[in-house]
């Protein structure tokens, strides 16, 4: 035990004796493997702005930081609307009549949906998370895009998914170079991480080049994760 002087309040001093806790909490595999690539790179920087010029954030891929994409009245209002009447628990894979509209918005005559293949998340992370849980493991690796986003990273790193980088061609606006990923699929491949648009490059692809992956990945019967984030966010 220690002791450390504390003023009592009166103008004398008395001695209270504070606990040591010497007891070593050890973190999880899981915890020591949690690393975001972007955050230690970042969080090293000191820069200082240009006194005469703005500041331009390329760092956050938050739209709506900057007022550049509030919400719609429609959508504001369905949610006041909802809280008003409904706030406890829901299906943890989501209300019914929210997955019939996304599988009539999603569906097409050669790819019908229903709701039982619709699985709501908190957001694209959450969804990411949920798909490398399901589709990863020690054993099996997931194809990443290079450059990509860090997060992809972070949570294959902390469940122990193997990871393998596949290239984008800046030369043909960031197209993958599809030769590279064929070699890197082998018997032990998971999944292709596919995000379009591009993040961080920004690009869209075109049809042509997503009909060229579905068929690489249709070659070697792999499944995609497909994170298309920002699919309503491409400007001309």
């Amino acid at each position: 035990m220690n002791g450390s002087i504390k003023s009592n309040g009166n103008g004398t001093d008395e001695s209270r004796e504070q606990p040591v806790c010497k007891t070593v909490i050890k973190c999880s595999e899981c915890a020591d493997n949690t690393l975001n690539p972007i955050r230690k790179l970042v969080d090293q920087l000191v820069i200082k702005p240009h006194p005469d010029k703005p500041l331009l954030r390329l760092n956050i891929g938050d739209p709506s930081v900057f007022g550049n994409f509030d919400p719609p009245r429609e959508v504001l209002e369905a949610v006041e609307r909802s809280l008003r009447k409904s706030y406890g628990y829901i299906p943890a894979h989501g209300l019914v009549p929210t997955r019939t509209a996304l599988a009539d918005y999603y569906t097409r005559p050669t790819s019908p949906i229903s709701f039982e293949e619709v699985f709501m998340a908190s957001g694209c992370s959450d969804a990411l998370r949920i798909c490398m849980d399901c589709l990863g493991d020690k054993d099996r690796n997931i194809l990443l895009p290079k450059p990509g986003f860090s997060l992809y990273q972070t949570v294959a790193g902390n469940r122990g998914v193997p990871v393998k980088y596949y290239n984008l061609k800046p030369e043909k606006d960031w197209e993958i170079d599809l030769d590279q990923l064929e070699s890197l699929i082998d018997d032990k491949t998971a999944a292709i991480l596919v995000t379009n648009p591009s993040n961080p490059c920004g690009s869209a692809f075109t049809v042509k080049h997503q009909l060229e992956i579905l068929a690489v990945a249709e070659k070697y019967g792999v499944p995609i994760i497909a994170d298309e984030i920002y699919q309503d966010m491409v400007f001309e």
